[in-house]
């Protein structure tokens, strides 16, 4: 049993929080992700408001966000083992796995002696509380709630019905006829992940449907127009194609600003040692080292006007494969240290078009 007297917050996140999210199956960089830094593209409590000054601020951030890609998320806040957890803490979590970029199913606090999960939309009671002590027994009960495997089954008890409307005013399925996505902020945590040259770029959305899936997610496929030369050399290199399908835990797509949809796109690559790669001045040089990929994309917005609008996030994790320590040294020493975790984050804004069938 840990001593909780010599423990601070960070102790509790990386000593008993951290173990327990990796034992209910929860990986960065996988499907069911562990994310610990998150961006807003809107930076209050609710969505796009004409009014943003009379909007709540958004109160703090959560410590780890657990994503099970296109079927849902919950939320960890994490205390001090000092720090009792108080209705003003409580509060403030839920502020956090309420917002609409990450609309939570469940929500935990927790100062490592004590925890308390609550569902997003009840702030009544906790839906289960234990102590550390207990927390083996308890366990088969919590991963029966938040595993990712429990989060899949919460939508799957969605199956869809014949003819079950997309949402308010949509009918079971929608053409995809036009709109655009606008590339921001793309930002890495290297110079050898400058990605200045997608900032500001807008490509056409061209085609696609929304319906739902077999197991009764929402469903968008969508085709993009061909990518300017620096992406479609990226989008080679990764072998990822132009279409792209997006799924959303939902029952039915948002009409509303302030309670977005969330849809999303996960995808994975490995680029192995000796990959061709364009090369200014050299042509197509072979890779000296080789590195997968996981790229998480985020759509939130809404339904207004037969247009599915809103913002995006996107998040890509890589890890580095057999660099040859003189690679290394001269990169380095050109653009310092190689980070761990090498990352890249950006967002957007997109405009859907939809056609009623």
């Amino acid at each position: 049993m840990p001593k909780f007297e010599d423990m601070n917050e960070t102790d509790v996140r990386e000593v008993i929080v951290r173990p327990l999210l990796q034992r209910l199956g929860y990986a960065h960089g996988t499907e069911a992700a562990i994310r610990t830094e998150q961006t807003f593209r809107y930076g209050k409590a609710f969505l796009g408001r004409k009014s943003p000054k009379k909007d709540p601020e958004l109160v703090g951030r959560a410590d780890y966000i657990l994503e099970v890609a296109s079927f849902g998320r919950w939320v960890v806040e994490v205390k001090a083992p000092g720090e009792d957890i108080t209705r003003d803490t409580v509060e403030q979590a839920h502020t956090y796995a309420a917002h609409p970029e990450v609309a939570a199913l469940y929500f935990l606090v927790t100062n490592g002696r004590k925890f308390q999960l609550y569902r997003t939309s009840s702030l009544d009671a906790p839906l289960m509380a234990w102590s550390f002590e207990d927390g083996e027994e308890i366990f088969l009960a919590l991963s029966n709630l938040v595993s990712p495997d429990a989060i899949k089954r919460k939508v799957r008890l969605l199956v869809p019905d014949g003819g079950k409307p997309l949402g308010a005013g949509l009918p079971s399925s929608v053409q995809i006829i036009g709109g655009f996505v606008r590339y921001e902020d793309h930002v890495g945590n290297h110079p050898l992940l400058n990605m200045d040259g997608i900032n500001g770029l807008e490509l056409p959305i061209t085609s696609g449907r929304v319906s739902r899936a077999e197991d009764g997610r929402l469903h968008a496929a969508l085709n993009m127009a061909k990518a300017a030369p620096m992406m479609g050399e990226v989008n080679a290199l990764l072998k990822r194609e132009d279409d792209y399908d997006f799924y959303c835990g939902d029952e039915y797509i948002s009409t509303i600003r302030n309670r977005p949809s969330i849809f999303q796109n996960f995808f994975e690559s490995h680029t192995p040692a000796g990959t061709p790669i364009a090369v200014m001045g050299l042509g197509k040089t072979p890779m000296p080292f080789g590195f997968r990929m996981s790229a998480l994309t985020e759509a939130v917005g809404y339904v207004e006007d037969d247009v599915f609008k809103g913002t995006m996030q996107i998040s890509y994790e890589m890890i580095y494969e057999k660099i040859p320590p003189f690679i290394r040294q001269a990169l380095e020493a050109q653009l310092g240290p190689i980070p761990a975790q090498p990352k890249i984050q950006g967002g957007g804004q997109f405009e859907v078009k939809l056609l009623r069938l």
